[in-house]
């Protein structure tokens, strides 16, 4: 399921509206944490092209009606990455979460 996450972004549009990410969200908060361990890799590409589309331009798309899911995500990501250090440099997923509670 992360290599299908993952496909699917790279086929898709190069910057991603937040609406996409949201969906995209939804998916990975979906998956068993064993599938992320044992794709971290994949998982932290999948962050690292979330994140980007963030700071480009979905960041600007933030409104209290969406709020609610990226601080959902940024709150899961924490929990996960506490508990199990993801990637080659045990990464705790902090510098990921704190993205996804910027706002303009």
């Amino acid at each position: 399921m992360i290599r299908k996450i993952l496909n699917d972004i790279k086929n898709g549009p190069t910057i991603l509206t937040l609406s996409q990410i949201i969906d995209i969200i939804k998916s990975l908060q979906l998956l068993k944490v064993e599938e992320i361990l044992k794709n971290d890799k994949d998982f932290l590409e999948i962050l690292d092209l979330l994140v980007e589309s963030y700071s480009d331009s979905a960041i600007f798309e933030v409104n209290n009606n969406n709020k609610f899911f990226l601080e959902k995500f940024s709150d899961w990501l924490l929990k996960l990455g506490k508990k199990y250090p993801i990637g080659r440099n045990k990464d705790d997923l902090s510098s990921y979460s704190d993205i996804f509670l910027k706002e303009m």
